[in-house]
């Protein structure tokens, strides 16, 4: 596990006073009747709002964060609304995400492209992989990452998934920040 990526998050989930949103992603929600059941895997989940909130839609949720303090607060949540999800504290550039094991996976403003070819053992045929983060476009805008290296371009995302069914796919502003947003079929 990175160390310090580690402590940079346990020390956001863990400062005065921070709470966290406890709802999900807009474009989960708004999405979330299209990626079918079963199992689910979150991607950086940090406090666990979507995990939670795919538990509560009947998902066999597994969240991981390298973040043990985020996954208690993931915990917490999942407790008070009566559902059950596992959750699991790795570094995902070394976390082995097994092969054909999930329905659905999840990636929320974690943009590391080596993660996907594991990604695409890790899904089932058929199964669908939902993706948002920053664009390059968030560079000439306040807040958000400074690095580009965090930012995706289209391009090289399609790429990416070239052999997959694109279902979804946009690059916008939402909220004033700039995401480019995806949900792939694997075939």
């Amino acid at each position: 596990m990175s160390e310090a990526a580690r402590e940079k998050w346990d020390a956001r989930y863990g400062a005065d006073g921070y709470e966290p949103s406890e709802e999900p992603v807009p474009f989960l929600r708004e999405r979330v009747g299209d990626l079918g059941s079963g199992s689910a895997l979150c991607l950086a989940a940090g406090t666990g709002r979507n995990a939670v909130f795919l538990a509560e839609r009947g998902f066999a949720v597994t969240a991981v964060d390298i973040s043990p303090r985020g996954l208690a607060w993931a915990c917490a949540l999942a407790q008070r609304r009566g559902v059950e999800i596992e959750i699991v504290a790795a570094d995902l550039l070394s976390y082995d995400l097994g092969t054909a094991a999930y329905d659905l996976i999840t990636d929320f403003y974690f943009y590391e492209p080596d993660l996907f070819p594991a990604i695409g053992r890790a899904i089932k045929p058929g199964g669908r992989f939902v993706f948002q983060t920053f664009s390059v476009a968030q560079a000439a805008m306040s807040g958000g990452p400074s690095n580009r290296a965090f930012m995706v371009e289209q391009g090289d995302l399609l790429a990416a998934f070239a052999d997959w069914r694109v279902r979804y796919f946009e690059d916008t502003v939402v909220e004033d920040q700039a995401v480019v947003r995806l949900i792939a079929e694997k075939r």
